[in-house]
């Protein structure tokens, strides 16, 4: 007796158990397709990257993706100026473009869409791929989801509507939100594909004519020149002589001086000799 009673209490043991295991199971959401999210970067040379970056704009906007960040920078490497004329010189500028993008594509075409920046660069410096797998942790995230969800509905029915049990299921109900907003991201990633991309081209002269900024450049013609300086000189010269017509009473005081110390001095050398 004692070893039948035993063998079905092991019976209703094993029973309870796959049981238990079936619910477990049961409780794990079904998903259609692993959650894998693919990032990629490639930096590459160009021909022309304002050209090429329009190109790509336009390629991602096909797939359906978007262009999440953009930036173009122009870099002098050098610069010289070559005199022309008084007014104007020619200015050589060395410079170099870059480009540096972010953008999003559908996961199912980023492979292609990777091909197509080969066919755009003329070298490749880099090119790589990753691929992460969050599977688990998106099940995972609506397993617990799921467990908070029945956590309320029992908190709601059994502790009563006081302060500090509305408090207590709205911590629950705000982990909840989170929780499926971290899923959404993941589908999101999962959805669409991160590419960074980092363009360059070869140094770039160019030349322009620019007006002379030294005003110090700026003269006049030789002949001209001579005419103003001859003009000139006239001006000066006929301003002293009426700055001096403008002193005539001290010229003739002056004068009239030197006159009397004149005859003074005459007059008193001719007693002398007369002595």
């Amino acid at each position: 007796m004692k070893a039948k009673l035993l063998v079905m209490l092991a019976g209703i043991a094993m029973l309870a158990a796959c049981k238990g295991n079936e619910e477990t199971a049961s409780d794990i959401p079904a998903i259609d397709s692993p959650m894998l999210v693919k990032t990629a970067g490639m930096q590459f040379k160009v021909k022309n990257v304002q050209a090429t970056a329009e190109k790509i704009s336009k390629l991602v906007g096909q797939k359906e993706g978007m262009v999440m960040h953009h930036t173009m920078n122009s870099e002098i490497v050098s610069s010289r100026e070559i005199k022309l004329s008084d007014d104007s010189v020619k200015k050589l500028t060395v410079f170099n473009t870059s480009a540096d993008m972010t953008v999003k594509v559908p996961s199912e075409f980023i492979e292609a869409f990777m091909d197509s920046m080969n066919h755009m660069s003329t070298y490749i410096d880099t090119r790589n791929m990753d691929i992460e797998d969050r599977t688990i942790d998106y099940v995972a995230e609506a397993m617990k989801t799921d467990v908070r969800e029945k956590s309320v509905k029992l908190r709601e029915k059994i502790k009563p509507a006081t302060h500090e049990g509305a408090d207590s299921i709205l911590r629950v109900q705000d982990n909840i939100v989170d929780r499926k907003i971290n899923n959404l991201r993941t589908e999101q990633a999962v959805n669409f594909s991160t590419v960074t991309l980092h363009l360059y081209e070869n140094n770039v002269v160019k030349a322009e004519v620019l007006a002379n900024e030294d005003l110090n450049a700026y003269s006049l013609p030789l002949f001209k020149r001579v005419g103003l300086a001859l003009s000139n000189g006239w001006f000066y010269f006929a301003e002293f002589v009426i700055g001096l017509l403008h002193l005539w009473p001290f010229l003739i005081a002056i004068a009239a001086c030197t006159f009397a110390i004149l005859t003074y001095r005459k007059k008193k050398a001719a007693k002398q000799v007369s002595v």
